[in-house]
């Protein structure tokens, strides 16, 4: 049998078994947490009352979730907009300038009150169900928002090995597989993380735009090429971050980028406003 040949077959039937464990992984999880139900009483992920089976969240607590999710926000930078203010593809005064590369912003809320405690919760404590439900409510925002737009791909914001080892869970990556899988579009892992770089949330907006400067590059850009992708993250807070990745996107040759988040943190003087 030709060498070829036995390492095609050779690489089939190891995909094949990586599948199958992956599979029984995923199997091995939703029994446990079945059992975990059947065990234990289900407590609210925010207030931590009890709730009824099956349920991440109390009534109230939804509630209030609900209300965060229904307020409006700046299409281009993702900013909570106040009463009676348009949401305008030109920007708003929190908007950084210039704006930044991606084309426009979905997401669920602000970060803070229940959304920002849910976040909080799925990141350092493995709320994978509240995960899943999160990622569900972002492709319905997607969809809902953005009902004729057309996308090639759905692309996590890579976090750098160091950092994805240390903190051993990477929410844009679980968050962007779901949304794939939800509106049927190829999962793109072409954007990389080549820099390791300090903690945005540590340094002031000057030093953001410096920090992440070159922190990308893309590797297989064929597919890259005239592509409308949707950049998918768990948080933005200026938007440096998505900016140096959306410009790695285009520079590569995309032909637009959207961003896709859980959550924004709102300027110190939220909520945007007509100039007041």
């Amino acid at each position: 049998m030709p060498l070829l040949h036995q390492q095609g077959e050779a690489a089939i039937r190891v995909s094949a078994i990586a599948s199958a464990a992956r599979a029984a992984g995923r199997i091995g999880r939703t029994c446990a947490l079945h059992v975990v139900d059947l065990l234990l009483p289900s407590v609210c992920a925010i207030c931590e009352s009890r709730c009824e089976a099956g349920d991440q969240l109390c009534p109230e607590c939804w509630t209030r979730l609900l209300g965060e999710v229904s307020k409006p926000w700046c299409p281009r930078c993702g900013s909570t907009l106040g009463e009676m203010v348009p949401a305008r593809m030109d920007g708003c005064v929190s908007c950084p300038q210039p704006l930044p590369c991606f084309e426009q912003v979905v997401r669920l809320g602000p970060y803070a009150g229940p959304l920002g405690a849910l976040i909080r919760a799925c990141k350092f404590y493995r709320q994978e169900r509240m995960l899943d439900r999160l990622a569900a409510m972002l492709t319905e925002a997607i969809a809902a928002r953005l009902p004729n737009e057309f996308f090639d791909l759905i692309m996590p914001a890579p976090m750098h090995w160091r950092r994805r080892l240390s903190r051993g869970e990477d929410l844009a990556r679980r968050l962007s597989a779901s949304i794939a899988a939800g509106l049927k579009l190829p999962l793109g892992h072409e954007l990389v993380r080549i820099r390791h770089t300090a903690q945005q949330a540590r340094l002031p907006r000057t030093r953001r735009l410096t920090n992440v400067k070159g922190a990308f590059a893309v590797r297989g850009k064929s597919t890259i090429a005239g592509a409308s992708i949707v950049l998918v993250d768990d948080v933005t807070t200026t938007g440096a971050t998505a900016d140096e990745a959306s410009r790695t996107l285009l520079k590569a040759g995309a032909s637009k980028v959207t961003l896709a988040v859980l959550a924004k943190v709102d300027p110190a003087r939220a909520y945007a406003s007509s100039g007041i």
